[in-house]
């Protein structure tokens, strides 16, 4: 069976590979962020407050973190191409059943057993980049094949919030399994066969716990994830509460962090190989905590308030790649175990910001999401220069 050291890649097959990936990851991308931008229209049409809709986001969050090195230890022995085609049919039958929900607790089942695949394919594309790329392209193609979820802020996230005000949220759902189709075919024609990584033992588990520089690594991810997803997971109705200007400005907003995440994510991958990912997390933190500080000061004035957003995207999507690349670079012999931790932290870190933004904006007012989110993440720069150290 392939492996590191017997898969040789032409230029043409490594580009077919990267666009797969970032495809797929578009996919995953767009479907993880479909749930803030549609939590106004599921609240409204299934008759519950906007803080029992966020349950969507923060459930399904946390199985997927746990589901994440679950996945990775349990399918370590499938070939490459039969996991990251299949992660992406979960993606289609997952979303189907979560059309017909007939109620929140039947949506929340659905989209967690669909967000599986996101559990799976993220972490295990960049493993797979790991496994066929040569060191000095390695962390150039994660970081590429990241872009994807930069594009589904740009696109998918605003497609989908805009889709689900003027079609109804189920079938923005329908219309988005239709998408994911071609998606896996895509995946599935252009992986090598029966290409499988290394297997994760319990043995690999504990090198990785006890590795004091991924240790700190994944701690950064899990905190600026909870800031990012304190404000993120509540945006529509903070637009509606404090901007105005109902779906259309919810669609330009997201399409606001989408363009600049797509910015920033370019530039970290054209950078990365000089300055490293090290360098890229600092720019990328600083960017969103002076993005998320300032939307607090915006006082409705939209033209302030876009420009806020659009400095927080900045750093939104590079500071992941940048971890995923971080974290081959410090260990690249744990990387399967490492980054399959990294989506686990990304996304407790979204179950704890949307909990947090609920206690936040229940209790105090959804003023003080900003602020709290961007604490946040000005903590998970301190602790980002702590690790370097390591």
């Amino acid at each position: 069976m392939p492996d590191a050291s017997s898969v040789s890649l032409s230029a043409n097959r490594e580009r077919a590979l990267i666009s797969a990936f970032l495809f797929g990851n578009f996919l995953i991308g767009t479907a993880v962020m479909l749930g803030p931008g549609l939590l106004l229209v599921i609240a409204n049409d299934l008759s519950v407050s906007v803080q029992q809709a966020s349950l969507l986001i923060s459930v399904s969050a946390v199985a997927i973190g746990i589901g994440a090195p679950v996945f990775a230890t349990l399918t370590s022995r499938i070939d490459r191409r039969t996991l990251l085609a299949g992660s992406l049919g979960l993606y289609v039958v997952g979303h189907l059943l979560a059309a017909a929900a007939p109620n929140l607790a039947w949506l929340i089942a659905a989209r967690t057993f669909a967000l599986f695949g996101a559990a799976i394919f993220t972490p295990q594309a960049a493993a797979t980049i790991s496994l066929l790329f040569v060191l000095e392209r390695r962390a150039a193609a994660i970081t590429a094949i990241f872009l994807g979820w930069s594009i589904a802020s740009v696109v998918g996230a605003p497609l989908g919030a805009w889709l689900g005000a003027h079609i109804g949220w189920r079938w923005t759902l329908v219309l988005f399994a239709v998408v994911c189709v071609p998606g896996a075919l895509w995946v599935a024609r252009v992986v090598p066969k029966d290409l499988q990584g290394e297997p994760l033992s319990r043995e690999i588990w504990t090198a990785v716990l006890r590795h004091p520089a991924l240790l700190a690594i994944l701690l950064v991810t899990v905190t600026y994830s909870s800031g990012q997803f304190t404000v993120f997971s509540f945006i529509a109705p903070y637009v509606q509460e404090r901007v105005g200007g109902g779906a259309a400005m919810l669609t330009l907003t997201l399409l606001a962090v989408g363009v600049s995440g797509v910015i920033g994510n370019v530039w970290a991958s054209r950078r990365i190989a000089k300055s490293g990912a090290g360098s890229n997390l600092r720019f990328a933190l600083t960017f969103m905590s002076i993005g998320m500080l300032a939307i607090t000061f915006t006082q409705g004035i939209v033209w302030a308030f876009l420009l806020a957003c659009f400095i927080w995207g900045l750093g939104t999507f590079s500071s992941n790649s940048s971890q995923q690349a971080r974290l081959a670079g410090a260990a690249p012999a744990l990387a399967s175990a490492s980054i399959a931790l990294n989506s686990t932290m990304m996304y407790a870190g979204q179950a704890i910001g949307a909990t947090l933004g609920a206690i936040v904006s229940a209790r105090v007012g959804i003023y003080w999401l900003s602020v709290a989110g961007a604490a946040l993440v000005l903590f998970s720069l301190a602790l980002s220069i702590r690790a370097e150290r390591k």
